[in-house]
């Protein structure tokens, strides 16, 4: 059985039975599958996905609808000062913006043999193989797709750094996520000349092979594979320009978004940090969280995601810091996280595995959640069943399904931090 300890969601390690049912008794598929969990598929969280762990999810709209949201962006200002009888200058009030939210699907299937089902419905040993090997492996995918869609949104997953003309690309070291892409292979994207541009190349790509140690993604195509050239982004397919909205589209934001202009409104756009030419360090985040702080951030929680390798090399700055007990027999080194003091409050320093290592950002949980009709469900159909036909398989389908985005009422409180020289930030 592969090793579930990164899943804290299983509220039933023992595999007890409910109360005055056993694994005998005739049953679904999916009536197992709630015995075996006892929890709705949206509390199937790992440990990995922080922000869907952290953040609240709002359920303010129906599927295809919008939800609309008054946003102060601006204070009374209607003073008037004097000594004795002061004339009145008048009232200035507060400005305010509605905000447009809507909702995006995310769907994830799963072929699945018939043979599997029919076992996993009828026998506990089976039945486990199913839950431990195919079920909980599409919960991890799904959370994985939307805990990426929540954080990078439609900003892609890599810009090209250069190619052979043959689908092996290399990938900028800014905009390289090592941990997606270990386990791209057979995922499909495609290829733009810019974040939003209308010009794609190579139609669509899939991932073939992946070397992490040079960053290189070897890709074939079902177009013109010598078309993707050098400054092209990477997106998953049918993410170009569209899909939901995630914490680095806020972040960079410099137009409309959510219906509401950040170049009329300040507090409407978030803040650039430019880590210059060296590597990150806990000094650096204090100052990027200074521009926080211009736009009202005061005593609040921040949080910084930081990507792996920069975590790494921030504990071993704040570990050479710290004064040693010259009698201790075994010294204890490192941290997961690092919690600092700023005008701003709190800041927690955490490692994100989808951040790109040439990136990181600071961002204020109790304002941000996502916004939607439904969170990660299995149970797509009607009456509740988890397996579709397919037409030309006796195999069957599964599906997972969410409809939401992402919201962040202050953007201003929002810093995102990158290198000038566009390297990584341990670098």
């Amino acid at each position: 059985m592969p090793d579930q300890s990164h899943l804290s969601f299983l509220n039933n390690p023992n595999k007890q039975k409910l109360k005055g049912q056993t694994m005998s008794d005739p049953t679904s598929l999916a009536s197992r599958l709630k015995q075996r969990f006892n929890k709705d598929i949206s509390q199937l969280v790992p440990e990995t996905s922080d922000m869907q762990r952290r953040l609240e999810f709002r359920k303010d709209l129906e599927q295809g609808a919008s939800a609309e949201f008054d946003i102060q962006l601006s204070n009374d200002a209607g003073f008037s000062v004097g000594r004795g009888s002061v004339t009145l200058n008048g009232s200035v009030d507060q400005v305010s913006a509605r905000a447009s939210v809507n909702g995006y699907s995310c769907i994830l299937q799963a072929k699945v043999s018939y043979d599997l089902i029919k076992r996993a419905s009828s026998d506990e040993k089976a039945f486990a193989k199913f839950a431990d090997g195919k079920f909980l492996n599409l919960v991890n995918a799904m959370r994985n797709r939307e805990e990426l869609l929540a954080l990078v949104g439609r900003r892609g997953v890599g810009k090209i750094e250069s190619e052979n003309g043959s689908g092996v690309v290399v990938i900028t070291k800014a905009t390289w996520i090592p941990a997606f892409w270990a386990s791209a292979v057979g995922a499909k994207f495609v290829a733009f000349d810019s974040l939003t541009g209308s010009t794609q190349h190579a139609g669509n790509i899939t991932v073939t092979a992946v070397d992490i140690a040079t960053r290189t993604v070897t890709f074939t195509s079902d177009g013109t594979i010598a078309e993707l050239n050098a400054n092209d982004y990477i997106f998953p397919k049918g993410q170009h320009n569209d899909g939901r909205i995630g914490l680095l589209d806020i972040a960079h934001n410099t137009g409309t978004l959510y219906g509401i202009s950040a170049t009329t409104y300040p507090l409407w756009s978030a803040n650039s940090y430019d880590c210059g030419t060296s590597a990150l360090t806990v000094g650096k985040i204090l100052e990027a969280s200074a521009l926080s702080a211009n736009k009202g951030a005061s005593m609040e929680k921040l949080v910084c995601y930081v990507p792996p390798k920069t975590m790494q090399a921030l504990t071993a700055d704040e570990s050479a810091l710290i004064r040693r007990d010259p009698n201790a027999k075994v010294m204890k080194s490192g941290a997961q996280g690092i919690e600092i003091q700023s005008s701003t409050g709190t800041i927690d320093i955490i490692p994100h595995l989808l951040m790109a290592e040439g990136q990181a950002v600071i961002y204020p949980p109790d304002y941000t959640y996502f916004i939607g009709s439904c969170e990660a469900t299995s149970s797509v159909a009607k009456d509740g069943e988890i397996l579709f036909d397919l037409e030309s398989s006796s195999d069957k389908e599964l599906r997972m399904f969410s409809d939401h985005t992402l919201f962040c009422e202050k953007p201003g409180y929002i810093t995102y931090i990158t290198r000038s020289d566009n390297l990584a930030l341990h670098e």
